[in-house]
C-alpha cells in the first residue's frame, strides 16, 4: 500500500513523553506512532508527513458564532464523501492563515459592521504591512470582531478556506530497531502575532496537548535523501542541536542493531547542544548508553546558557577542529539538522574556516571542496 496526502495512513498515538526538565521554558515532545499492519516501511533520514487538528474548542466557537450546526454535511474537493461541516474545520481546513479570496469574499457579504472600513480599504490594499494584518488574523477572531452578524452558507464558508496541509518531522528512530513503530520529536511553538495577539502552533500544539493516547492520525512517510551512508564501516560526523538530534537518535539505534547482528560499523561523532544541560539534555540516558556501548564514539555537548559566555555547536566544532578534519580528509560524512536560517550557516562557515585553517584553502577553493562533499552525498542537511 502506498500512503499520500490524498491517501494517508490513520495511525494510533502510541506514546508521548516530554524530554525536558519542567524547570526548562521549552516544551519538546518525544511522540510515537503505531503503524502495525500498514505496509509503511521507511529508513533512517526518512521524514513523516503528519495531518494536525485544529483547536476542538475553537471549532465549536467558529460554529457557535456562525449559528451553523456541527453537524451539517459539506462536500470538500479533495474527499469523495460528505463530512460534516465540524470535521471539515477541524481536520481538514486552516482557520488561521486565511486566503486572499476570503478576505474578498467576506468583504462582499458582509459591509454593515465596524471593521468593514479596514478589511475593505486598507487588509486589501497592495501595502505589505496590511497584507500582514491580514495574515494575522484567524477565523474566529474575524467573526468575534463581527460580533456574530455574519450569516453564510456552510458549503460556501468551507469553499474559501484552504487545505490544511500536514506538517513534516524527521523521523528519530531506526525500522530494525523499532519494527512497527515511527518515532517523532516536536518542539511545542508559540508567538505573538502581528495584531498582538498570542498564536499557538496547529500541529506542535495538537500533537503535544490535542491528541489523546490511542487516537487515530493521518501519517504518510516521505522518503529522503538524508540517509546513512552504503557501506556501514563508513565513520559520520552528526550536528544535531535541540531537536535536530532526531534522526540522529535513529541511525545509532541502526548501528546498535547492525553491531548487535555482528556487523562492523565505523565510528561515530555527534555534536549536540541545547539552552541548559540539566533541563534540556534530550534522549541523555538514551545518549550516553550509546557512548558506552562504543556505538557513539564521540559525544560532544554544547549548552549556551550554562555559562555566562555562550557556547553554540559550531564552537565545539572549532575547538575540535584538528581531529574533525582528520575525520573528513580520511572519508568522514557530515551530517546536519536544525535551524537552517542560523545554526547550520554557522556550521557550515565553521566548516569552510576549518578547511582554510588546516588546509590552506583560499575561501574559493573551501567552498569548493565543501561542495564536492556534498555532490559526493558526504555532507547532508536536513534543515527547517
Amino acid at each position: 500500500m502506498t500512503y499520500s496526502k490524498d491517501n494517508p495512513f490513520t495511525a494510533p498515538l502510541k506514546f508521548r513523553r516530554r524530554l525536558n526538565g519542567q524547570a526548562s521554558d521549552k516544551n519538546v515532545q518525544h511522540l510515537v506512532f503505531d503503524v502495525s499492519n500498514s505496509g509503511i516501511s521507511y529508513k533512517c533520514g526518512d521524514s513523516i508527513a503528519v495531518f494536525p487538528k485544529n483547536n476542538e474548542n475553537e471549532t465549536a466557537e467558529i460554529l457557535r458564532l456562525l449559528k451553523i450546526s456541527p453537524e451539517t454535511q459539506v462536500n470538500l474537493p479533495f474527499l469523495d464523501e460528505k463530512i460534516s461541516i465540524f470535521a471539515a474545520l477541524r481536520e481538514y481546513l486552516c482557520i488561521t492563515n486565511l486566503p486572499d479570496q476570503f478576505w474578498k469574499w467576506l468583504g462582499e457579504i458582509e459591509t454593515n459592521f465596524d471593521m468593514g472600513s479596514f478589511i475593505n480599504n486598507k487588509i486589501l490594499s497592495s501595502d505589505p504591512e496590511c497584507q500582514v494584518l491580514a495574515k494575522s488574523y484567524s477565523l474566529l477572531e474575524i467573526l468575534k470582531k463581527i460580533d456574530g452578524h455574519c450569516k453564510v452558507e456552510p458549503s460556501e464558508l468551507v469553499s474559501k478556506l484552504r487545505r490544511l496541509m500536514p506538517r513534516l518531522y524527521s523521523i528519530a528512530s531506526s525500522p530494525l530497531a523499532n519494527r512497527n513503530e515511527i518515532h517523532i520529536v516536536v518542539g511545542v511553538v508559540s508567538h505573538i502575532n502581528a495584531i498582538g495577539n498570542k498564536r499557538n502552533g496547529i500541529a506542535s500544539n495538537y500533537l503535544a496537548h490535542g491528541a489523546n493516547i490511542g487516537e487515530g492520525i493521518r501519517v504518510f512517510v516521505v522518503k529522503s535523501m538524508f540517509a546513512l551512508p552504503t557501506n556501514a564501516e563508513s565513520n559520520i560526523i552528526m550536528v544535531g542541536p535541540g531537536t535536530g538530534i532526531a534522526p540522529f537518535r535513529g541511525f545509532l539505534q541502526e548501528r546498535q542493531c547492525m553491531v548487535d547482528k555482528g556487523d562492523k560499523i565505523g565510528k561515530s561523532w555527534l555534536f549536540f547542544g541545547d539552552r541548559n544541560r540539566a533541563t534540556d539534555f534530550l534522549f541523555e540516558e538514551e545518549l550516553q548508553a550509546f557512548k558506552g556501548s562504543g556505538i557513539l564514539t564521540n559525544l560532544d555537548l554544547a549548552f549556551s546558557r550554562d555559562q555566562e559566555n555562550k557556547i553554540y555547536v559550531q564552537d565545539r566544532i572549532w575547538e575540535h577542529r584538528k581531529e574533525l578534519w582528520l575525520w573528513i580528509s580520511k572519508g568522514a560524512y557530515i551530517y546536519i539538522c536544525g535551524n537552517a536560517s542560523k545554526m547550520a550557516v554557522d556550521v557550515e562557515n565553521t566548516l569552510k574556516k576549518i578547511a582554510m585553517e588546516l588546509s590552506n584553502f583560499t575561501e574559493d577553493e573551501a567552498n569548493g571542496f565543501l561542495k564536492s562533499l556534498k555532490d559526493n552525498r558526504r555532507y547532508q542537511k536536513d534543515v527547517y
